[in-house]
């Protein structure tokens, strides 16, 4: 079996690592989602504007994440 990056191994790696590297990368848009909304509660409890503010900025942020995620090809022949 031949390996290096044009094998049929190699594809199979690659394919492997970045479906892994979309699962992290959606656990992490997920938890900031949920650290945004944790945030974004406590300043409005609080009522300090500055924390609402920066909870919805970290929504916003991560669900950025997510649709550039719809964006990148996972696979090469696709």
């Amino acid at each position: 079996m031949e390996r290096g990056p044009f094998s049929e191994a190699g594809r199979r790696r690659r394919r492997l690592f970045l479906s892994k590297a979309h699962v992290g990368l959606a656990t992490i848009g997920t938890l900031a989602s949920v650290a945004g909304i944790g945030v974004a509660i406590d300043g409005g409890l609080e009522f300090n504007r500055t924390k609402v503010f920066v909870g919805v900025g970290i929504i916003a942020v991560s669900t950025v994440l997510y649709i550039s995620m719809l964006f990148v090809r996972d696979d090469e022949s696709a």
